[in-house]
């Protein structure tokens, strides 16, 4: 038989070591662009592939932001996640976005050299995507640059980070559909 003192003090101990126990990890949420692209042009650009690549920077399922107080540290979000690498994301977004012509003799390549969440010594954010397009006929290069899309969050949260990175793919799909467009080799081989 438990002692009344010993049974009190025993329920006190079971009572405090309930308030120190480990809480639960938030559920893990995964990020994508969204669906419903439509097409940034209204007919079929001169191209007969799109591929998108990224280097290991860009290449986890990580969503990784930098803050102005540690500029040379990337951090990620611990419950926050892609649903897939971007490379992969922006493949899809750009099936969508950019018709292609199955008979064109053009290539477009995109390599993803970074994507990332920066932060100012304000808070405010940018969601930053750059990379480099390449438009190839064959084995030539006919046009290669750097791209660089910044595009500001309303507030510093994943969900809005994501929200941020399907605008500058946007914006890059343009950047590419006129970029296609406007090369003469392309345009008069289709």
């Amino acid at each position: 038989m438990i002692h009344p003192l010993a049974g009190a003090a025993l329920t006190a101990l079971m009572l405090s070591a309930c308030s120190v126990l480990p809480q639960a990890a938030p559920p893990l949420t995964q990020h994508d662009l969204g669906g419903g692209f439509a097409p940034v042009v209204d007919a079929p650009l001169p191209l007969r592939a799109v591929e998108v690549t990224a280097t290991p920077l860009a290449a986890g399922l990580a969503m990784q932001y930098r803050e102005a107080a540690r500029p040379t540290t990337r951090a990620s979000y611990a419950f926050n996640r892609w649903a897939a690498p971007p490379a992969q994301l922006v493949a899809q977004a750009f099936a969508r976005l950019l018709p292609l012509t199955p008979a064109a003799t053009c290539r477009l390549d995109l390599q993803l050299d970074d994507v990332l969440l920066e932060i100012d010594a304000d808070g405010r954010g940018e969601a930053v995507l750059n990379g480099r397009l390449r438009l190839s006929r064959n084995t030539e290069v006919l046009r290669a640059q750097l791209v660089a899309q910044r595009v500001p969050l309303p507030r510093v949260a994943p969900a809005d980070y994501a929200l941020a990175q399907r605008e500058a793919v946007l914006r890059l799909a343009r950047e590419a559909a006129q970029w296609s467009v406007a090369t003469p080799a392309c345009a008069a081989a289709s």
